[in-house]
């Protein structure tokens, strides 16, 4: 079966309707010509004389009813093939026959009653002969092969002929409806191809036509969405391009007011300063140090190397009691500098921590910041560390916990989540969302998590789980 609805593009185009209507009608046509042809080849069968007619037995017995009635014997020449006989005295005592002994008893009661309609289709003839017996013959009024071997395996050809339509019907129901799903395969293969290159942001790929004028429509959207794609890409391209180059820029300039700053504390450094003094001046100067590290990571994050290993950074193994000793320095540079009271609070810590100690210390500045930013005016936070166990892993767990109004049911929710800026009236300080999710970002980064909750007091607490070895 050829391809014999396929166009060239180009050609008038056909809808979904009218490609199915045709082949609907080549269906019709496949099954009245198989009708046809079982039919005709039936025809010529019985025309040959090769199928005998379903009334041929009754044919042949009315034929030789005569000769029935005055043979000396009946014999089974006298009757029809196929058809079976028993002879009965007057009486109703069996002489000779080929009934069964089942068939012998039932033949007489059906004539004693005067009955001809038999079992399963089958019909009684009653012959009185001249000898005063009764002769009972049994047939069966349906069409029959003349060749012996064709009718003994094969059944009668009425049921071959159904059999016959139906096979043939079942097979051109089968080949139609594959080449029809074939013929829509190839179709709308061109729709799979082309949403395949839109997904995977492949747009540069010419424009695709069908005849079927629905998916032509299909097409034509997709090849809209296509250049809408491409021109929205290029354009976040672009701004992205512009914001990176800002960003490097106010990271470049950055650098000259950091570089005045660490100056002029190095300088104050070398003068007659009390001891508070001096310690006020080795803060500035660490924490120059640490902005000139993040402007560092800035810049490596804008390179395309950074873009992709961004929290792949090289780890190291550290003892959870340095790590510790870091995290108070900078809760203490942080509450001196916003002038918050902070409390410590450590049990005995082992074991050692493989990270990359710049994610983890600024994954805990976050932390901090954050409830610094959430306490009263003359409140105080507590930092405790120590070690615990889950899940047959050992975690160093820092918590910061502080004296505000703590957080509210959505807060629980969502804190950590990206650009998530909670209730403003909490505090005059500006959020934008990112402290908590960066923080929670660089815990699981080091095979961590953030634990959020609310104090049994008041207040919120955060703890920042750091897995050990």
């Amino acid at each position: 079966m050829g391809d014999w609805i396929s166009m060239e593009v180009g050609k008038r185009e056909r809808t979904i309707s009218s490609v199915f209507f045709r082949y609907v009608c080549f269906y019709t046509a496949g099954v009245i010509f198989f009708i046809f042809s079982i039919f005709l080849i039936w025809y010529l069968l019985y025309a040959a004389g090769e199928i005998l007619p379903a009334n041929h037995m009754e044919a042949k017995l009315n034929e030789s009813a005569e000769e029935i009635r005055r043979a000396s014997k009946v014999t089974g020449d006298l009757l029809p093939e196929g058809c079976l006989y028993g002879v009965y005295r007057s009486d109703g005592n069996w002489k000779y026959g080929t009934f069964s002994s089942e068939e012998m008893e039932q033949a007489w009661d059906y004539y004693t009653r005067n009955s001809i309609y038999a079992r399963s289709g089958e019909y009684y003839r009653f012959f009185i002969r001249d000898s005063g017996e009764v002769c009972i013959a049994k047939y069966k009024i349906a069409a029959r092969f003349r060749n012996e071997f064709l009718g003994k395996y094969l059944p009668n050809p009425d049921i071959l002929l159904v059999l016959a339509f139906l096979t043939l019907f079942l097979i051109h129901t089968v080949l139609v409806s594959r080449h029809f799903g074939k013929y829509m395969k190839k179709r709308l293969g061109i729709l799979n191809e082309a949403t395949a290159r839109i997904r995977n942001q492949d747009l540069e790929f010419e424009e695709e036509h069908s005849e079927i004028k629905e998916v032509e429509e299909v097409l034509n959207s997709l090849n809209r969405m296509k250049e809408a794609l491409r021109e929205s890409l290029c354009q976040q391209w672009n701004l992205e391009k512009g914001r990176e180059e800002q960003i490097a820029a106010l990271a470049h300039d950055i650098k000259t007011p950091l570089t005045v700053i660490r100056g002029n504390a190095e300088l104050l450094g070398e003068g007659n300063l009390s001891g508070e003094e001096r310690e006020y001046a080795q803060d500035i100067l660490q924490s120059v140090t640490m902005m000139e590290e993040y402007l560092a990571i800035l810049n490596g994050i804008l390179t395309k190397e950074g873009r992709e290993g961004t929290l792949e950074e090289q780890k190291t193994g550290r003892p959870s009691d340095s790590l510790a000793d870091l995290f108070e320095e900078q809760a203490r540079l942080l509450a001196s500098a916003g002038q918050i009271r902070v409390h410590f609070r450590r049990t005995a810590l082992g074991g050692e921590i493989l990270c990359n100690e710049n994610q983890l210390l600024r994954s805990f500045q976050n932390v901090f910041s954050n409830a610094m930013d959430y306490s009263p005016e003359n409140g105080g936070i507590e930092v405790s560390m120590e070690m615990r166990t889950e899940d047959g892993r050992r975690y160093l767990a820092v918590t910061v916990e502080d004296e505000g109004e703590g957080f509210t049911p959505q807060d629980l929710k969502y804190a950590s989540k990206q650009f998530y800026q909670g209730d403003q009236s909490r505090s005059s300080k500006a959020h934008y969302g990112l402290g908590l999710y960066t923080a929670e970002r660089f815990a699981k980064a080091q095979g961590g998590r953030l634990e959020i909750e609310n104090a049994e007091t008041r207040g919120g607490r955060v703890t920042i789980f750091i897995l050990t070895n």
